[in-house]
């Protein structure tokens, strides 16, 4: 009966390494501001002035939650398991009764998104100690506690960088800044880590790719117009393990709807789809809101 079960499983655990490796990047990626300027750079370099200028203009351009003084948020999650479970295997007729997904929609599931790191995921299955589950009911809440767990917090830092300013450096000091014939090219690396972006002519962030000890992940994000500046509303992502051959990269788009929390645009809606393995769509609710101290 569970022969399916255990299949999806398998691709969202895939889905999530993908995600791991992405929270890995975005941990390990030397920031701006330690990243040693290669031998010979600093004098084919525009003045640091002129580029900190151009740095400081395209960061007005963005919304900033650091800016705004967001610390974090917490959200009831809900994950549209019907919906998982119909793209892990096309075709198949799967009602949203299933005992399965009936099983999953009873666990209340709570995210604290930490904007600097350490968010944690409550999963809360509510089983009566009086009437276990059954051995297969039991893997499948342990792995889709995973899966979920993997997947959230592998986008959301992710989100975070392109959502809290950082993704921009604030400061040209240690990079390599080379104006191109529709933009900038930003490039600074430590180790064998380094990272790449990609400024477009109207210093619109069109590519933010991170080489992380031999894998890569290459993102292309997309924005919408508010009043406090342009707001990320999603992100394609391309992750090649190290070794891999390019076409074995893992393809990954991610897109969001957001809602106003005091003042903030938090996510209400959360889409992941991860090419050849599902789609996992998250729906948030109950928000409250953290601020920075003063």
């Amino acid at each position: 009966m569970y022969k399916f079960s255990l299949a999806l499983t398998a691709r969202l655990l895939a889905a999530g390494a993908v995600a791991g490796m992405m929270t890995a990047a975005h941990a390990q990626a030397p920031p701006a501001d330690t990243a040693p300027v290669a031998l010979g750079q600093a004098q084919a370099q525009p003045a640091n002035s002129e580029n900190d200028a151009m740095l400081a203009k395209a960061a007005k351009l963005y919304y900033s939650s650091a800016r705004e003084g967001l610390s974090g948020f917490t959200c009831a999650v809900h994950p549209d398991w019907h919906a998982l479970f119909v793209s892990a295997q096309p075709g198949s007729a799967i009602s949203p009764a299933d005992e399965r997904i009936v099983l999953l929609n009873s666990v209340k599931i709570t995210f604290h998104a930490r904007m600097k790191g350490g968010s944690t995921l409550d999963w809360d299955s509510a089983i009566d100690a009086n009437k276990p589950p059954d051995q297969d009911s039991a893997n499948l809440l342990k792995n889709m506690h995973l899966a979920t767990e993997q997947n959230l917090q592998g986008v959301l830092p992710f989100w975070t960088v392109l959502v809290d300013g950082s993704a921009l450096p604030d400061s040209a000091e240690g990079l390599e800044i080379t104006p191109t014939e529709s933009g900038y090219r930003i490039h600074f690396k430590q180790g064998a880590n380094e990272v790449t972006e990609t400024l477009g002519s109207s210093l619109l962030l069109e590519h933010f790719d991170v080489n992380l000890n031999g894998s890569s992940i290459k993102l292309v994000p997309s924005y919408q117009s508010t009043e406090k500046g342009l707001l990320v509303t999603g992100f394609q992502a391309k992750v090649q393990p190290q070794g891999a051959q390019p076409e074995k990269a893992q393809e990954m788009r991610v897109g969001l709807e957001y809602k106003t929390i005091e003042g903030f645009p938090i996510p209400s809606e959360l889409s992941l789809q991860v090419i050849g393995a599902g789609v996992f769509n998250f729906s948030f609710d109950r928000c409250t809101v953290s601020k920075q101290a003063n």
